[in-house]
C-alpha cells in the first residue's frame, strides 16, 4: 500500500515542525526523559517523510487512515493495530464526537410563522463533515444553512463543530445576512489549517422568500408549482481567502413553493457500475412524484438515491434540507 499522500504530507510537514518547535521552548519546565521520548517520535516521523515510508502502519505497512493523521500527525498504528488502550481511548473519543455532533444538529422538523422546514443527516461513519442549521430568529424568520467540510471522518467532524460555532456566535449579533457570511469566512480562514475549506449555503426567510448566499456549495433547487429553478453559487467556499466576497440574493417563494438545499454526497453518490446520481437523478425523481410537501419530498429524495446506489455502502455524509413557504 502507498504512504500518506503528497498533499497531506506537504500539509502535515510544518504541522510536525510546530510541534518540535513548541516541544524545544518548553523542554526547560518538562521532565527530561518525557522530552527526549517526544522528539525522537517527531524525528522519526521527519524521517519517515523524508524516506517516503511516512503515514505506514509499523504492523501490517499498510496505509494508516487519513483522518486519523490530521488528527495525530505522530500515528503510527492503523485502526486495526491499536494496542487496547489505544482502542480504548478511540472509541471513548468516537463516542464523545457522536454525542456532540448529534446535540449541534437543529430539531428535524421546525415551523415558525409561514415557514416549514425539513431535515435529513446522515454521515457515512460514525460522525461526519455535513453542516446543518435552522436557527428561528426573536422575529419568527429562520437563518438555515446545510455545508460539506472537506475531509472525512473524525478531522471534517471537528470542523464542522469549529463551523456551527461560528455561526452561532455571530447569529447572536443579528446581523444582515452578506455580514454573516463574511465574518464567517474571516473567521473560518484564520483559524483552520490552509488546505480546509467548507462549500455552504445560508439563507434567511424574509416576508416574502428567502434571501440566500451559495459559496461554492452544490446548485440548491426551488420547486415550483410549474417549474423547477437551480439557484447558481454567488461566492467561493469559506476558507480559500480571508476577504472573499459572497453576493446575497433574494428569491421569491410563493405559499407551497419549495426550496432544497443538500450536499454532493447526494449527487456524487454512485450506483454498482459506477454511475453518479448527479442533479438529472434530483430531477429525474421529482418529475416522477407530484408531492410537494417538504418531508416527503426529503424522504422520498433519501430513499431514491438509497434505491440508486443499490448494497454498496454509502461513500459520503448526505445531508437534505427543505424550506418551505406554507399554504
Amino acid at each position: 500500500m502507498n504512504a500518506a499522500s503528497v498533499s497531506l504530507v506537504h500539509d502535515l510537514r510544518p504541522r510536525i515542525l510546530e510541534r518540535r518547535q513548541r516541544l524545544e521552548a518548553a523542554a526547560p519546565s518538562i521532565s527530561a526523559d518525557y522530552v527526549n521520548h517526544l522528539l525522537a517520535e517527531i524525528d522519526e516521523a521527519l524521517q519517515k517523510i523524508d524516506n517516503g515510508s511516512y503515514g505506514r502502519c509499523e504492523t501490517c505497512h499498510d496505509a494508516i487512515e487519513p483522518d486519523r493523521l490530521e488528527c495525530n500527525p505522530l500515528a503510527r498504528f492503523c485502526l486495526d493495530h491499536l494496542t487496547s488502550e489505544e482502542r480504548r481511548a478511540h472509541e471513548q473519543d468516537l463516542e464523545l464526537a457522536t454525542q456532540i455532533q448529534t446535540r449541534l444538529l437543529p430539531a428535524r422538523d421546525i415551523a415558525a410563522n409561514q415557514w416549514q422546514t425539513h431535515y435529513r443527516y446522515q454521515p457515512a461513519g460514525v460522525v461526519g463533515g455535513d453542516y446543518c442549521e435552522v436557527v428561528v430568529s426573536g422575529d419568527s424568520s429562520l437563518f438555515f444553512a446545510v455545508g460539506d467540510v472537506a475531509g472525512k471522518g473524525v478531522a471534517a467532524s471537528l470542523l464542522m463543530t469549529h463551523l456551527s460555532a461560528i455561526f452561532r456566535s455571530l447569529l447572536s449579533l443579528d446581523l444582515p445576512l452578506a455580514e454573516v457570511i463574511s465574518r464567517a469566512n474571516r473567521l473560518f480562514s484564520e483559524s483552520t489549517p490552509a488546505a480546509h475549506y467548507a462549500t455552504l449555503v445560508a439563507g434567511r426567510t424574509t416576508q416574502q422568500g428567502v434571501d440566500l448566499c451559495n459559496a461554492g456549495h452544490c446548485r440548491p433547487l426551488v420547486l415550483r408549482r410549474e417549474r423547477f429553478e437551480w439557484m447558481e453559487a454567488t461566492g467561493l467556499p469559506l476558507g480559500l481567502f480571508s476577504e472573499s466576497r459572497h453576493t446575497v440574493r433574494h428569491i421569491r417563494l410563493d405559499p407551497g413553493d419549495l426550496l432544497i438545499l443538500y450536499t454532493d454526497g447526494v449527487t456524487e453518490a454512485q450506483n454498482p457500475e459506477g454511475a453518479a446520481y448527479e442533479e438529472e437523478g434530483l430531477l429525474r425523481f421529482l418529475r416522477s412524484d407530484p408531492e410537494r410537501n417538504g418531508l416527503a419530498v426529503v424522504d422520498g429524495i433519501l430513499q431514491d438515491v438509497s434505491r440508486f446506489r443499490g448494497a454498496g455502502p454509502p461513500q459520503d455524509d448526505v445531508t437534505l434540507l427543505a424550506i418551505q413557504r406554507r399554504s
